[in-house]
């Protein structure tokens, strides 16, 4: 199956194709533009890169959150417009959950990070478990301090609510494992790898669907003595 996966959930935002496993092309719109504007012709680009067109596409994938409000709705309405055009399936998936795709198989669990405003965060905890993710903690918000500093056990942080804050968090922490470079962004590959599965298993999002947002009104925000401690359990 060929298929488009784009990540515009957060402030970097990129897209990649896939057929099958294999990761065909990749790109990253540029962060100082508005994305509305610059969507449709990166996924031109990106086609024509590849040797592809519009109409090659089997499948379609994208971060349905949570993330910036803006990002969301373009990147949902986007790939909407292509579902109806083309009658393929869009699947949606966790953009915490993608992050941890970034790292497929990794040893240690994950803590997956996306920036709202200072000190505080969307995460979530994830551990590969024979070659499935399992997601350990759901998505949620909680202060970028107290996550890190609960972990019990060598745990890979990644993505922006992370390096946003990592200067200002204790560096001494030897539970805290920064990820690699290559994988530490949010990104197109990482959400294409999980929504591939997904495609598999025909688990499309229904029609009229809205993006995956975690409000302060009902997110249960965690307390240091309830739900932050021995997250790696």
């Amino acid at each position: 199956m060929i298929f488009l996966a784009i990540e515009t959930a957060t402030s970097r935002q990129s897209l990649a194709i896939f057929q099958d496993q294999a990761l065909l092309g990749y790109v990253e719109c540029e962060g100082h533009r508005s994305l509305t504007p610059q969507l449709i012709p990166a996924i031109h680009e990106l086609l024509e890169k590849v040797s592809l067109n519009v109409a090659n596409l089997q499948g379609l994938v994208l971060s349905i959150g949570p993330g910036t409000f803006t990002g969301l709705r373009v990147g949902l309405a986007t790939m909407t417009a292509f579902r109806l055009a083309l009658g393929i399936p869009l699947v949606g998936v966790s953009t915490l959950e993608g992050l941890a795709w970034n790292l497929p198989q990794a040893d240690l669990p994950i803590v997956s990070t996306v920036a709202i405003r200072p000190g505080m965060v969307y995460w979530g905890l994830f551990r590969w478990q024979q070659e499935s993710l399992v997601c350990l903690k759901p998505d949620q918000i909680g202060n970028i301090s107290e996550v890190c500093a609960s972990l019990s056990e060598p745990t890979i942080v990644l993505g922006d609510g992370w390096i946003r804050h990592k200067e200002s968090l204790d560096q001494s922490n030897r539970s805290i494992v920064e990820g690699p470079s290559e994988a530490i962004w949010p990104s197109a590959k990482g959400i294409g790898r999980a929504g591939r599965v997904l495609l598999e298993q025909g688990q499309c999002l229904a029609e009229g669907c809205s993006p995956r947002y975690i409000q302060p009104s009902y997110a249960k925000i965690p307390t240091p003595s309830a739900s932050l401690q021995n997250l790696s359990k």
